[in-house]
């Protein structure tokens, strides 16, 4: 109809109407405050995991000053069969050993290199290598309990209960 037809026309060239911008202002807000959110706590994760990395870095410093500052410190190097020389540090006094490593080849992440003490009760897992850089570790320090021997293996990832593998380094320990 006729009608129809003029108010439809009228209609049309009408200007549009925008939402209100104190609408859009409310809605950018809580963007941005979702995103200030998600910012402070992914922060406050990182500085908690820092901060108890500090912390157990501080007690491994304190265990590795205690070792080498020991009167009976002995030290003992040993050839890691795929390369590289471990290197075992001890203190029977101080009841600890610090073993760290250069040359090691590179494992793939599906394995990791398991450091082991063997005593009167056999095999005991000693700890992981954690890697430094260009085939060195981080120290590792372990306590003593009347262990004799020290050993390597390629581990599964994670390490193992028991060795797996047959040794790449196996040496004495030095008695008292």
């Amino acid at each position: 109809p006729a009608t129809l037809r003029a108010r439809l026309l009228t209609a049309a060239r009408r200007p549009r109407h925008r939402p209100p911008r104190a609408w859009r202002r409310p809605k950018l807000l809580t963007v941005l405050a979702a995103v200030s959110a998600a910012a402070a706590a992914t922060l406050g994760a990182l500085a908690v995991d820092a901060h108890r990395d500090l912390g157990d870095l501080s007690a491994r410093t304190g265990e590795l000053a205690a070792v080498l500052a020991a009167s009976d410190v002995r030290t003992v190097r040993l050839p890691v069969s795929t390369g590289g020389i471990g290197t075992v540090v001890l203190s029977r006094l101080a009841g600890r050993m610090v073993f760290t490593s250069s040359g090691l080849r590179d494992l793939p992440g599906s394995h990791d290199y398991e450091l082991w003490l063997t005593g009167p009760r056999g095999a005991r897992p000693a700890g992981l290598l954690d890697r430094a850089g260009g085939g060195a570790t981080v120290p590792v320090v372990a306590p003593l309990d009347g262990d004799r021997r020290v050993a390597l293996t390629v581990e599964p990832a994670g390490g193992s209960e028991k060795p797996t593998t047959r040794p790449i380094m196996v040496g004495g320990l030095p008695p008292t």
